[in-house]
C-alpha cells in the first residue's frame, strides 16, 4: 500500500492526460474489451477496478482513509477529478496563459491536493 494513498491514486495511476491520449485509451477499451474477455475469459478493466477497490478497502481498514465513503464512490470521484484536464482541453489552453504555474506538475499537485481534502486520512 502506498504511504499516501490519495497521492498514489490521484497522481500515479490517474495522472492528467492529453486529450489525444484520453481518446486513444477510450477507443482501445471499445475495441479490446470484448477480445480480451473472449480470449482469456477475464476482463482486464474489471480486474484493475477490483484491485483498486480492494486497495481502498484495505486503506479504510488500516485507518488511512475514512470509512464514510464507499470505495466505489471514492474511485469514481478520484477518476473524474484526475481526468478533468483530459476532458476539457480548453481549460488547459487558458491555464497556459493565465495560471500562476501552467505546468503539468502543478495540475497534478492540484489534483492530489483536492483528493487529499475530499478524502482526508482518519485522525486517531
Amino acid at each position: 500500500m502506498a504511504p499516501n494513498l490519495s497521492q498514489h491514486f490521484a497522481s500515479g495511476c490517474h495522472a492528467p492526460l492529453r486529450l489525444f491520449h484520453h481518446r486513444l485509451i477510450t477507443w482501445g477499451r471499445l475495441e479490446l474489451a470484448d477480445s480480451a474477455v473472449a480470449d482469456t475469459g477475464a476482463d482486464p478493466t474489471r480486474a484493475a477496478i477490483a484491485r483498486k477497490l480492494d486497495q481502498l478497502r484495505e486503506a479504510q481498514q488500516a485507518g488511512q482513509l475514512a470509512p464514510a465513503w464507499d470505495p466505489v464512490d471514492v474511485l469514481a470521484l478520484v477518476n473524474q477529478i484526475a481526468t478533468t484536464w483530459a476532458a476539457q482541453p480548453e481549460i488547459g489552453a487558458v491555464s497556459a496563459e493565465q495560471a500562476a504555474d501552467p505546468s503539468v506538475a502543478a495540475r497534478r499537485a492540484a489534483v492530489v491536493d483536492a483528493v487529499e481534502h475530499l478524502f482526508p486520512r482518519v485522525k486517531r
